[in-house]
C-alpha cells in the first residue's frame, strides 16, 4: 500500500443505512486499471472491517467505464464513473459513499437518512389519538395488549406545529 492514503482502507466504516456496493469495471483495460487494483488490494480490507456490506464485483471482458454505485435505505443510489482513476482516487471514493454519500456541506448533497414521507406517522397528523385504535359503535372493546399505537410506532415522528 502506498503511505499517502493507503491507511484509510483499514478506518473506513459505512454509515448505518449503507447497504450495498456494486463494482464493475472491464478487465485489463487502461480506463479500468486503477479499479482493478483496488479491488486486489484495498478491497479484502474494506470488506474484512464491513461484514454487513453486500458487495457485488461486475468484472467483464466488454469494454465499458468502471462505475462505484452504493446503495442505500429505501432505494436511495449515489453512483461514481471511474476512468482513468488511480486505486487511491477510487479509494476515496469509497470514502466518500461511506460516510453518506458526499464531502460537500448542504441539505441536497448527502443522501437523505430521513424516511420517505409515506413511511413516517407524524405527531401533528394523531392530533392525540390513537390512529390504529378500531372502536366498535359501543366502544366497549376489550384492549390489545400487543396493540400498535402511536407513541410505540417504530417511525413516529414528533413534530412542532
Amino acid at each position: 500500500m502506498s503511505p499517502q492514503n493507503g491507511f484509510t482502507a483499514g478506518l473506513i466504516k459505512f454509515c448505518p443505512n449503507f447497504r450495498t456496493l456494486r463494482i464493475s469495471w472491464t478487465a485489463d483495460s487502461p480506463r479500468s486499471q486503477g479499479v482493478e487494483q483496488f479491488v486486489e488490494e484495498y478491497l479484502p480490507i474494506i470488506r474484512q472491517n464491513n461484514p454487513q456490506i453486500d458487495y457485488h464485483l461486475h468484472r467483464t471482458h466488454t469494454e465499458w467505464d468502471p462505475w462505484v454505485v452504493g446503495a442505500f435505505e429505501w432505494q436511495r443510489f449515489r453512483k461514481r464513473r471511474c476512468v482513468f482513476k488511480t486505486k487511491h482516487q477510487v479509494l476515496a471514493l469509497i470514502e466518500e459513499m461511506a460516510i453518506g454519500g458526499d464531502y460537500r456541506e448542504g441539505q441536497k448533497r448527502r443522501v437523505q437518512t430521513r424516511l420517505p414521507r409515506g413511511q413516517e406517522l407524524w405527531s401533528t397528523e394523531t392530533m392525540g389519538h390513537n390512529v390504529y385504535q378500531v372502536l366498535s359503535k359501543w366502544k366497549a372493546d376489550p384492549t390489545e395488549i400487543d396493540e400498535l399505537a402511536v407513541e410505540n410506532h417504530p417511525h413516529y415522528v414528533h413534530r412542532k406545529a
